[in-house]
């Protein structure tokens, strides 16, 4: 049997997921950017693990990215468009960037990208049930 198309499905608490998720990684990003910029001796650099090289742009990066990711977790928990798309555009080079980090972080690396991608497709398949 189908459900009307009125009827929210159990995804929609993905939805949410995604929403609240989206305000705890503004809440790390800016930290990781108040990090960078003031201690830049806190990240521990090699040639091979880390390619970064001026500290005060990562962290403005870090900071402006927490904007970003604030204002795209209120818009997708009140169920607006623009909320989704950014926060589609954010998750999807979240999970690009967790398959990079692969080899240094594997554990986290492959627990980011099954949350990722399940946010993505929630965000993506079911993310219009929640204007209703």
């Amino acid at each position: 049997m189908v459900a009307p198309k009125n009827t929210p499905t159990g995804w929609v608490g993905w939805v949410y997921f995604a929403g609240i998720l989206l305000l705890v990684r503004s809440v790390l990003q800016g930290f990781f950017g108040i990090v960078a910029l003031t201690h830049s001796t806190f990240y521990v650099v090699s040639p091979r693990q880390l390619a970064v090289y001026n500290f005060t742009a990562w962290g403005w990066i870090h900071l402006a990215m927490a904007l970003v990711l604030l204002v795209a977790g209120f818009s997708v928990l009140s169920g607006h468009l623009f909320g989704r798309v950014v926060a589609m555009i954010v998750i999807g080079l979240s999970l690009v960037a967790n398959l990079i980090f692969l080899p240094a972080y594997p554990v986290w690396s492959i627990a980011a990208v099954v949350i990722d991608a399940l946010i993505l497709y929630a965000l993506v398949v079911h993310g219009n049930e929640v204007e209703a």
